[in-house]
């Protein structure tokens, strides 16, 4: 009996595969990019594995009067990239680094305030459409940054924040809504970044490791595999993900084409063995390098660096040329 038992134990089917982390690369072609060339670019990236998008809705863009809506782009999108399979995210941000993002006429409006809560409402209503389509969303872009300093712009935002949350879940319950923040090996505001994810159901983080106290110098390629296990662990059962990960090239950064390829590597070895339902997704930012930053006279080291950066990020050169990275990514992991 007992040797019947294993056969058939062994016999039995496998249970449901883990899912792996979903992958995605920002197209960030020219905006005077042909339609055929953002479709190769897509095509391109999806061979790679990556199927993961996210778009963007400016709320001050997206209602241009009270009750007026611009939507149907966003709609249709999502419903396009969905239905080829796709896993998409939302980034609505209500602040970015610098600023609010806001109806005009709800710029002086304290984020708390019944009348700012109630128009917020009444735009997610009218996304909701597009939302369905939706695994995720941050009403936020490196929120703790914005807030450093503003403990009661914060207090005010995070019980809009929380009444979002608790809206949403009832709209569209297996949306998962949270704020991005610089993650807390990065962020300049540690504090701020954990109240912001106090009541987050999931947290969302940008990772580029810098060195601490040195601005934009990158920290050793393998530091993502250090790190992430921690944040992971830190999430205490939340799920995770990162919707912009990246890593210099330049001399600049402390870094190489040869160091940024050594990151990719680190990033795909990681994901191919991380649970898909405790990290969500990774995006790497972005395929191709960005214009060059003017440096003004007498900019510090730290603007210098910040400059290069942004400049040299890419997987490929501004011109679409492939850099040791994108050959790195493109490999089967």
């Amino acid at each position: 009996m007992l040797a019947a038992l294993l056969v058939l134990a062994a016999a039995a089917p496998a249970g449901p595969a883990r899912p792996a982390p979903a992958l995605g690369v920002a197209l960030n072609l020219e905006a005077t990019s042909s339609a055929s060339a953002r479709q190769e670019a897509v095509e391109m990236v999806r061979r790679t594995g990556a199927s993961f998008f996210a778009l963007t809705v400016s709320w001050s863009a997206a209602e241009p009067a009270p009750g007026k809506y611009n939507l149907a782009d966003i709609t249709r999108t999502a419903r396009l990239l969905r239905q080829s399979g796709a896993t998409l995210h939302l980034d609505l941000p209500l602040v970015t680094e610098t600023a609010r993002d806001v109806p005009a006429d709800l710029a002086g409006v304290a984020f708390d305030d019944p009348k700012l809560s109630l128009r917020l409402g009444q735009l997610l209503d009218a996304l909701m459409p597009a939302l369905l389509d939706f695994q995720s969303v941050s009403l936020g872009e490196a929120a703790d940054v914005y807030f450093a300093g503003k403990p009661d712009e914060l207090r005010a935002y995070r019980r809009l924040f929380d009444g979002a949350v608790e809206f949403l879940a009832k709209k569209a319950p297996r949306l998962l809504v949270g704020v991005t923040t610089m993650a807390p090996t990065e962020s300049p505001a540690p504090e701020v970044a954990a109240a912001l994810h106090a009541k987050s159901p999931l947290l969302l983080y940008i990772y580029c490791p810098f060195l601490k106290d040195r601005p934009f110098e990158q920290r050793g390629p393998d530091a993502l595999e250090k790190d992430w296990p921690l944040l992971v662990k830190g999430a205490a059962g939340r799920p995770i993900a990162f919707p912009t990960v990246s890593y210099s090239s330049s001399p600049e950064n402390g870094s190489s084409p040869g160091r940024q390829a050594d990151f990719v590597r680190a990033l795909r070895r990681y994901l191919a063995k991380a649970d898909g339902r405790t990290l969500l997704f990774a995006r790497y930012v972005a395929l191709r390098d960005g214009p060059p930053e003017e440096v003004v006279p007498g900019a510090s080291v730290a603007q210098k660096r910040r400059g290069a950066f942004f400049a040299n990020r890419g997987l490929e050169t501004s011109s679409g040329d492939a850099k040791p990275s994108w050959l790195e990514w493109a490999k089967t992991p």
